[in-house]
């Protein structure tokens, strides 16, 4: 009797995080695509297939369901940012002895890779700059990722004396190569004729975009 009833609770926790899941999922799409003014906790029910007391009954409110949304959305993207950036700390933990080329070029492919995987993410990101970012500024979330990984490449630099080049400016430049021109895809980037979600474009971008970063660096 006591197994059938762990299992029991086991299963319906299951259920709950599934349900849980299903709902930040379909609010995420839907926040990204209609804003937050423009949904309702009733349309984010019958995106993600669940009864209209659904979502309330997980979150609360719409405010803290946002909240949750850009949380998790900052999470997938520290994640996976941290995943593509690795071969630039790996490549500093080694002492700098290879060419930094290689490991640039898989943390700018690594990162424009996930943005194009994520549309709703960069969605959600516009919009919140449209609405001067106060929401997005009162989440939590962790976003250190590429600062961490050009902090080890700027050790390297120091130890070989080489130029040195601010950490701040690096992000800036890697965020406004990869983050910016996907922002952009209908227009400015339209207007050169370069998409990057086609791989010759692309791998024409991430060479741009790798030789402007290790000029910055002094590095190659």
């Amino acid at each position: 009797m006591n197994d059938k009833a762990g299992g029991d609770s086991q299963e319906r926790r299951r259920d709950a995080e599934r349900s849980r899941q299903a709902i930040l999922g379909a609010a995420e799409e839907q926040f990204a695509e209609r804003g937050f003014d423009g949904v309702s906790l009733g349309q984010v029910a019958t995106a993600a297939g669940l009864s209209r007391g659904t979502p309330s009954y997980f979150f609360g409110s719409k405010e803290k369901l946002y909240q949750a949304v850009l949380e998790q959305a900052f999470s997938d993207r520290e994640e996976a940012t941290r995943e593509a950036c690795r071969p630039l700390v790996e490549w500093a933990s080694g002492g700098g002895e290879a060419s930094l080329r290689k490991p640039m070029t898989k943390a700018v492919e690594g990162y424009i890779e996930f943005l194009l995987r994520h549309p709703s993410f960069l969605k959600l990101i516009q919009r919140e700059e449209l609405a001067g970012g106060s929401r997005l500024r009162s989440v939590a979330r962790e976003s250190k990722a590429i600062e961490e990984a050009f902090a080890a490449v700027q050790s390297v630099a120091a130890e070989r004396e080489s130029k040195a080049f601010s950490v701040a400016d690096a992000v800036l430049v890697f965020v406004s190569l990869t983050f910016s021109p996907l922002t952009q895809r209908a227009t400015f980037m339209a207007s050169l004729e370069r998409d990057l979600s086609e791989p010759k474009a692309r791998r024409a971008h991430v060479r741009l975009s790798v030789d402007q970063l290790l000029h910055l660096t002094g590095l190659n």
